[in-house]
């Protein structure tokens, strides 16, 4: 049925009784439909109550649980659908006061809620890209007192004390501020209270003020690149290069503009620089390999994926591989074997055995179950044909030492399973053997031996 073509059809009459029927049976579309009735002059007041009115219902001793985030944030859902309504209409400077409505009620629900799925942070999601939008339109009319306006409250938004605590909702709003940035006076409030914000952060030390001032640094950068000072990002852009954001955005241009060299020097410097911090470096370093592959260096290359093969990556060990001929590789893969192997006594990384399986190595995915005997019962299918005696072995070994340790009924069973794996590789007659070693060692156990005869039924 097209419900709309139907609907259509209907006499005034008949719709104000429908409507007044459904209102009568659902609390929420009337709420809805009183929301939709509201007379402009009051839309941001009835916004505020709207929003705290699913709120509060939904409180139980101050706090809203899991299960009662979605219908909290429904007067949010829609005051924000509103809003997007107005933009549709040409009302910009609406769509941004509701959009400040939902962010400023609903950032301190994250003070007395369990936001665990973060439903929360999709809802300032979605005001803040509201913001984005009726910004960018704000810009585009004519009102310049409207677009003054709208910049000012957004602003002052931001600089809420709210937000305290919250400083990327902060940063979000103020870059949305940055859209007002081609007004000479929007920039000039902007940039001051950019400072501002930076003298503050500048004056403590730790990894959160360095993430801050990074931050406020960007939105100061973004306030040139919107106006198109290129030249003048591009000298701020490297007079910030210690902070990775900054070294990263230099080394995409200069890759960008094939300075090649200049890239590969502000990656060096930066594994120099951020040598403490292994996930920054990884970072430099793979753009290293990105000008590599550009220029064709594939004895760098090979360097640098070597390292990564050595870090347990196993993407690498796939891009590595392809740059050696059939004839070369094998040569190149007992060098890989032993510089894993000889990386510590007592552990190989996963990458050994992943390596190992796809080169169908059973030598060396024998070593790594030596080292790792639980491993034996998924690895025992690329032993058996060429190391029967080996498998059996460590099985055994395995199994008694886990009995030995099993202290209770679901320990027992624990072990009972290790068995069954154990006849699927080694067969009945020694699954038969080492059940009635155990049932013999035990037998004191009785849980022990039910769960040992349960198994051999």
């Amino acid at each position: 049925m097209d419900l709309q073509k139907e609907v259509s059809k209907l006499t005034k009459k008949e719709l104000v009784e429908l409507i007044m029927e459904l209102v009568e049976g659902d609390q929420d579309i009337a709420k809805k439909i009183e929301f939709k009735l509201v007379t402009p002059n009051d839309e941001v007041k009835a916004s505020k109550q709207l929003i705290r009115k699913y709120i509060n219902e939904n409180k139980r001793q101050g706090f809203i649980s899991r299960r009662n985030v979605h219908a909290a944030l429904q007067g949010a859902e829609m005051v924000l659908d509103k809003g997007r309504d107005k933009l549709v209409n040409g009302e910009e400077e609406l769509a941004v006061e509701l959009g400040i409505t939902v962010l400023s009620i609903v950032i301190d629900m994250l003070q007395y809620t369990d936001d665990s799925n973060g439903e929360i942070g999709f809802v300032i999601n979605e005001g803040i890209t509201l913001l984005q939008d009726a910004s960018s339109l704000v810009l585009l009319s004519l009102n310049h007192r409207g677009q003054e306006r709208a910049f000012d409250l957004i602003l002052k938004e931001a600089m809420h004390k709210r937000y305290d605590g919250w400083n990327d909702t902060r940063y979000e709003l103020l870059d949305v501020c940055t859209i007002y940035s081609a007004r000479s006076s929007e920039r000039r409030k902007l940039e001051e209270t950019l400072e501002k914000l930076l003298s503050q952060v500048s004056d403590m030390s730790s990894l959160s003020s360095d993430y801050d001032k990074q931050a406020i640094l960007q939105l100061q950068l973004k306030i040139m690149e919107r106006n198109g000072e290129m030249e003048q990002a591009s000298q701020f852009v490297h007079h910030h290069i210690e902070y990775d954001e900054f070294r990263k955005m230099a080394i995409e241009k200069a890759i960008e503009n094939e300075n090649y060299e200049t890239a590969l020097q502000l990656c060096e410097e930066g594994e120099e620089n951020d040598s403490k911090y292994p996930g920054l470096v990884k970072q430099w370093k793979e753009y290293r390999l990105q000008v590599y592959e550009i220029i064709e260096d594939m004895e760098k290359q090979k360097d640098i994926l070597i390292e990564f093969v050595l870090d347990n990556e196993y993407e690498a060990y796939g891009k590595l591989k392809d740059l050696y001929s059939p004839s070369e590789w094998q040569t190149a893969l007992e060098k890989i074997f032993e510089l894993l192997e000889g990386k510590s006594s007592n552990y190989l990384p996963h990458v050994y055995e992943y390596i190992a399986k796809l080169e169908n190595r059973s030598d060396k995915i024998l070593k790594y179950v030596e080292q790792a005997p639980s491993t034996i019962m998924e690895l025992y299918p690329y032993l058996i044909a060429d190391y029967r005696d080996r498998v059996e072995e460590i099985f055994m070994q395995h199994i008694l030492l886990e009995a030995e340790d099993a202290a209770d009924r679901k320990k027992y069973r624990q072990v009972c399973r290790r068995l069954v794996v154990y006849k699927e590789a080694c067969g009945d007659e020694k699954f038969t053997s080492i059940v009635q070693q155990l049932k013999d060692t035990y037998e004191r156990k009785p849980a022990f031996v039910n769960e040992l005869e349960k198994v051999e039924k």
